[in-house]
């Protein structure tokens, strides 16, 4: 089987959750013998492969062009819609209302590309309903999960303590896009309240932001890190904190749980789902929720959800999924 992605023009420039979905999942069904190419090009002849599989419909223009050009060339459409909608985020947090103008402008593009599509892959149950409620696609869809490497499982706090010495025994990591959309400033005032120093890892999105951010005196920044290093600062890390005002579920508190720290969540998306009781949430809405989340997840087990993380959201077993995914709607095009 030949399958070729298709993503945003900058999600290697400009990385975050869809970027390691879509790798991660090439390299999964890559391990099952399944051909993936990818290609940015809108155009793209499409006679070698037998189906298309776009990530992210938020980004809703170049998504529309690369379904436009399946349709054009009759080949099957799936699409991971990774959607959450963002206009209860941007009333709050924009200023200028020229970004939810545009998100709600954009909304009538996403519902023509969802319905259009062969078979929608959401990461959760509640993302699917939330599409159903925001278009009232009829389009069918088998929840995929997102996952972790299982190459990080077995790796302790050895090497991050090696090559980033000085830190306290106990930290907050937040391995996230330092973003608005994250609400690392809030979490950093929290646990600037509670005496605690806050790590944070990820590629800077909005630099002014991170300026903000930065100015707080307990928050130290590594950077982007990958690999060995970055499963590494997850076991180490007392608790992982991601208090953004939506994710589904957020790869990085997935990545946490599986190496062994306490996930402290997002209450909005598909979190729950993932997570179960086994974690502790916050509402991004309301203000005064994250310092005693914060102060409950210092004393909270991470030991139940570790488990349950690794039993069941591993990337191998995700691309297993996948594939049987991909063999159903191929099965039903081409029985038209």
């Amino acid at each position: 089987m030949k399958v070729l992605f298709q993503v945003r023009q900058d999600y290697r420039k400009n990385p975050a959750g869809d970027t390691i979905q879509l790798l991660a999942t090439a390299q999964a069904l890559r391990n099952l013998g399944i051909q993936v190419f990818l290609s940015l090009n809108p155009k793209v002849q499409l006679e070698e492969y037998d189906l298309v599989h776009i990530f992210n419909v938020t980004r809703v223009v170049d998504a529309s062009m690369f379904l436009e050009n399946a349709k054009k060339q009759n080949k099957p459409i799936v699409a991971s819609p990774i959607y959450w909608n963002m206009a209860p985020y941007l009333e709050k947090v924009e200023i200028n209302s020229a970004a939810l103008k545009q998100w709600e402008s954009y909304q009538p593009w996403r519902c023509q590309l969802l319905q259009d599509c062969d078979l929608l892959l959401p990461n959760g149950q509640a993302e699917m309903e939330q599409i159903q409620g925001d278009f009232q696609v009829t389009t069918p869809y088998k929840v995929i999960p997102n996952g972790f490497p299982l190459e990080y499982l077995g790796i302790d706090e050895t090497y991050f303590r090696e090559q980033c010495p000085g830190l306290p025994e106990e930290f907050v990591l937040s391995v996230a896009r330092i973003s608005s959309r994250k609400n690392q400033k809030w979490l950093a005032q929290c646990c600037q309240e509670l005496g605690l120093t806050l790590v944070l890892a990820g590629p800077i999105n909005e630099p002014k932001y991170f300026e903000e951010v930065q100015a707080y005196p307990n928050v130290v920044y590594l950077g982007t890190i990958q690999g060995r290093l970055l499963a590494s600062a997850y076991a180490t890390a007392k608790v992982h904190a991601i208090p953004s005002w939506f994710e589904t579920p957020g790869l990085s508190s997935l990545e946490a749980a599986a190496c062994g720290a306490v996930v402290l969540s997002t209450d909005q998306g598909c979190t729950k789902e993932y997570f179960l009781d086994k974690a502790v949430y916050i509402d991004p809405f309301e203000e005064k929720s994250l310092t005693p989340a914060l102060e409950k997840a210092l004393t909270f087990s991470p030991e139940p959800l570790t488990q349950h993380i690794q039993n069941h959201y591993s990337w191998s077993r995700i691309g297993e999924m996948t594939l049987a995914a991909y063999k159903h709607v191929l099965e039903g095009f081409y029985s038209k």
